[in-house]
């Protein structure tokens, strides 16, 4: 139980922390179940929302929604949650009842809790400037120029939302929807395992090699700080090339300007 609250209190600050978004929002939640006649609009606007929260932080369903979920998106529950329909639509509440200059002074006076409520999008925290035409990470850019076209590729994690944004001839043995995986004691099928395997800070080279080479994986693509079990000789991979923060693997049996992908563009 002590756990639960851990993960849904990191999950809620980590979602409204730092802004006022949270309490304004519950501010006017309460508000438009109190002025608002309309029983339709205070079931949408009010209670819908408020027992979503209930439901967020109440311990059975909590643990029931992070089990069938996962422990890592249960904070995607607050996504239930709309600040932006619940605001606005409680500050209309108020200027209605408002008349003549005073709605405009008001009006100003609730821009001006939101701009200093909220945080900045544009900011650093959040957005970086670009450092090259295609606006992906230069990393990923370093690693694709060392690749040839038209490969089979299992890369890291951090590689794989983007070789196929600068490259589109590359295939991935995984992307992003392995993270399924993430948080799950046992798995199932050949991809599950040598997904599991390969996010090991120590990557097994005898349980990876094999799964790799049967699923077709031309090019393996780890954080240069990975160490590793094994020689990835012994199980038919070769280093191929380097950058700053990645080493890429070669099966043995690749041949320059061969199509190794599992399905064509």
């Amino acid at each position: 139980m002590g756990e639960f609250f851990d993960i849904a209190k990191t999950d809620f600050i980590e979602t409204f922390g730092g802004a006022w978004i949270f309490p304004i929002f519950l501010f006017c939640a309460v508000w438009i179940l109190w002025r608002e006649k309309d029983w339709i609009k205070r079931l949408l606007f009010g209670i819908l929302f408020l027992v979503f929260l209930g439901l967020y932080w109440f311990p059975l369903t909590g643990l029931l929604f992070m089990k069938i979920l996962g422990e890592d998106v249960y904070w995607r529950l607050l996504w239930l949650l709309l600040p932006a329909v619940v605001i606005p639509y409680a500050f209309c509440i108020i200027l209605k009842n408002i008349k003549g200059i005073c709605r405009y002074g008001v009006f100003l006076l609730f821009m001006g809790v939101l701009v200093l409520g909220g945080k900045k999008v544009l900011s650093a925290e959040w957005f970086e400037p670009s450092t090259n035409v295609y606006k992906v990470p230069q990393n990923v850019v370093s690693v694709c120029d060392l690749l040839p076209g038209n490969v089979h590729v299992l890369a890291s994690n951090r590689l794989t939302p983007y070789l196929r944004l600068y490259d589109p001839s590359l295939t991935l043995e995984y992307a992003r929807n392995a993270l399924i995986f993430n948080g799950k004691e046992e798995v199932h099928g050949t991809l599950a395992h040598l997904y599991k395997a390969v996010q090991e800070p120590e990557i097994d080279v005898s349980l990876v090699g094999p799964l790799a080479k049967e699923e077709g994986c031309t090019f393996l693509i780890f954080s240069s700080s990975r160490t590793y079990t094994g020689d990835w000789a012994d199980y038919g991979y070769e280093e191929y090339a380097s950058t700053d923060e990645f080493v890429l693997f070669v099966d043995s049996d690749y041949e320059e300007g061969q199509d190794t992908r599992k399905w064509e563009d």
